[in-house]
């Protein structure tokens, strides 16, 4: 598909508003990781609890990351729109 067809179906803004920079992400890079890291720590703890009570620790803290980037991307999406 070139240029001129997406302009065509008015899919890209005008010239005069291109800036030519890329648009930057508006997900706090500093919260990604801090989800990353509690997800990653709550899979060893599953892995290490054999079953036991950090299995439980390790699943809650998972549970608790899978919600935490949900909101985290969600909230990116909402704002820079």
């Amino acid at each position: 598909m070139s240029l001129s067809d997406l302009q065509k179906m008015k899919l890209l803004r005008p010239e005069s508003e291109w800036s030519g920079e890329p648009a930057r992400s508006s997900v706090h890079s500093i919260l990604a990781f801090l989800t990353a890291m509690i997800g990653i720590a709550g899979c060893v703890l599953m892995i290490v609890g054999d079953g036991h009570f950090l299995t439980w620790i390790g699943l809650l803290m998972f549970s608790i990351a899978l919600g935490s980037f949900t909101w985290v991307n969600l909230k990116g999406i909402w704002s820079s729109s």
